[in-house]
Formats: C-alpha cells, sequence, structure tokens
C-alpha cells in the first residue's frame, strides 16, 4: 500500500497506480455503457435441458438486442439484495425445491416491481412452492412432442403488437394448477393456454411454454418472443422499447473447420469440432459485450 501512495523520482504515480486509474476510467464507461442495456439474471442447471449450452445460442442474439444474460445455476442467488441488481430474472430449469428464504426473495423482488420470466419447464420448478405456482400462472402438467404453432389470442395488447408468430417442434405443454388472478393469454395451442403474462403486486411476470431445445431456440420467431417477454417483465413498455432499444452489430462467423470444442461433460481431449470461427471484433466492441454479475 506505501508503493501505491509513493510518487517515483519524476513526479509520476508509479506505473501500477497509473494502470489502476486507466482500469477504472474504463470500468466507468463500460457501467455508462452496460446502463443502456438490459441485464437479466439467467437461473439454469446441469439438467437434461441444457440451458448452458442453449446460452451460447441465444447469448449473443439477446446481447446484439441490447439484454445480457448473466447465467448461474446456483439457487442461492436468489437473495433480495442481488435480485434488485437486476431488471429481471429468467428461469430455465427442473430445480425441485427452493428454500423457504430463497421462496420469499423471489416474492418480495416480484410484488415490490421485479420481473419473472419462467421459460418452458420453469413452470415445473419449485414444487414445494405453492406461492412460486401461483405467482408463475399455472403448473405443468404433461406433455406430448411434434411441430406447433401456437395462435396468437391477443394481437392487440402491447407486448404482441407487430408479432407474427412461428412454428417450431417442440414439447406440447399442457398445465395444471391455472391461476387466472391478474392474467393475460396471449398464444394458445388449440385450447391450452400456452403464453401468458401476469402482474404479481408491483411486478410483471411472463411465462411461454414454448422453448424444449435449440429447434425452438434457434428461430427468429421464438427469439423475438423471449426479447418481448424479458422486456414487458422488466417494465419497458412495448412495443416502443423494441424500437428504442439499443442494438449491437451482431457476431460475424466464418467457416473454419477443425476448431477444438469440447462439450460439456467430457474430457479436455474431447473428439469434438466447431464448423465456425467467430471474426475478431475490435477493443471497443469487445468491451461492450463483456458480461460481468450485476454489481461488477
Amino acid at each position: 500500500m506505501r508503493l501505491l501512495a509513493s510518487r517515483s523520482v519524476s513526479g509520476r504515480p508509479p506505473a501500477l497506480l497509473r494502470i489502476m486509474c486507466v482500469l477504472g476510467v474504463t470500468l466507468f464507461a463500460l457501467g455508462a455503457h452496460a446502463e443502456a442495456m438490459l441485464k437479466v439474471l439467467f437461473l439454469g442447471d446441469n439438467g437434461h435441458h441444457q440451458p448452458s449450452a442453449l446460452l451460447r445460442q441465444i447469448g449473443p442474439v439477446m446481447m446484439s438486442r441490447g439484454i445480457q444474460l448473466v447465467y448461474t445455476e446456483d439457487p442461492g442467488a436468489l437473495t433480495l439484495q442481488n435480485l434488485k441488481r437486476y431488471d429481471a430474472l429468467m428461469i430455465f430449469a427442473n430445480i425441485d425445491s427452493i428454500t423457504p428464504e430463497q421462496d420469499q426473495a423471489l416474492s418480495d423482488y416480484v410484488t415490490q416491481g421485479g420481473g419473472l420470466f419462467p421459460l418452458h419447464c420453469a413452470s415445473y420448478c419449485f414444487r414445494n412452492s405453492d406461492r412460486y405456482v401461483s405467482m408463475v400462472g399455472g403448473q405443468f402438467k404433461s406433455h406430448g412432442t411434434g411441430v406447433i404453432k401456437t395462435k396468437i389470442v391477443a394481437p392487440d395488447h402491447p407486448v404482441m403488437q407487430g408479432f407474427n408468430g412461428f412454428e417450431s417442434w417442440d414439447e406440447t405443454y399442457v398445465h395444471t394448477r391455472h391461476n387466472d388472478q391478474n392474467r393475460t393469454v396471449l398464444e394458445r395451442r388449440d385450447d391450452e393456454p400456452y403464453t401468458w403474462i401476469r402482474t404479481e403486486g408491483l411486478g410483471r411476470v411472463f411465462y411461454t411454454a414454448w422453448g424444449h431445445d435449440e429447434r425452438t431456440w434457434s428461430n427468429p420467431g421464438f427469439q423475438e418472443l423471449m426479447e418481448r417477454g424479458l422486456r414487458f417483465a422488466a417494465g419497458q413498455k412495448l412495443p416502443g422499447a423494441l424500437v428504442e432499444r439499443t442494438q449491437l452489430p451482431g457476431l460475424e462467423l466464418v467457416g473454419q473447420s477443425g476448431i477444438p470444442y469440447y462439450p460439456p461433460g467430457q474430457r479436455s481431449r474431447g473428439d469434438g469440432a466447431w464448423p465456425q470461427m467467430q471474426q475478431p471484433l475490435s477493443v471497443e466492441q469487445s468491451m461492450k459485450r463483456i458480461v460481468v454479475p450485476a454489481g461488477f
């Protein structure tokens, strides 16, 4: 510490202190940029839906649209202090139970004005919490599979204005324990509510049953629906927020076979290969894409 406080013979601060000052300015600039973007906590798990793998697919897409997804598989992140650092919480996981403390924190976060985006299997999360099921607005009961296309039943709702829907292979969810209070159904699959919104206290909930695997996550229609849902949960006014959003240029990928790729669960000497390579970014563009937990 005395070294940092001392000055060199030339009267200039030591090199380490100068570096720290430059770093501070850089982080300040990053913070100013981050304020213009939504920051969403993405709670996943290591189960069969493989949310961390799907994050590779959806993360850059949402980033290009001004939404940062900060991924975690730790339910311990569900504290009120931590949740309040984020614009919304997205859940795509099969976590069977929640502690009373986490349950209370999540409820307080939403009712005090936070946003909740439970996605697909998240309607079967935290089955020991009636409060969570009620807040989501329904619970998964059963499913088949197939190529489906939902019907938009609230086309004039701000969340759906200008959205044309999409078709994809997915699981055909059926729900139970519906909570119609403060709920607006946006899409149906046949007679089954499939996408809806709710208000809970001062907060907002967006749920969709879409999203089993990469066939849906790679669909531009689903990506648009996800963006609309996250912006609604975060309290932004649609459709205006879609026009005014911060946008970053998309990443440019080029064909380059043979790039080592080690899928999760394989040893470091896996036999996978990635067929594309990302073109290098400028320093400025790289800085804009840095994702760290809120508060850093």
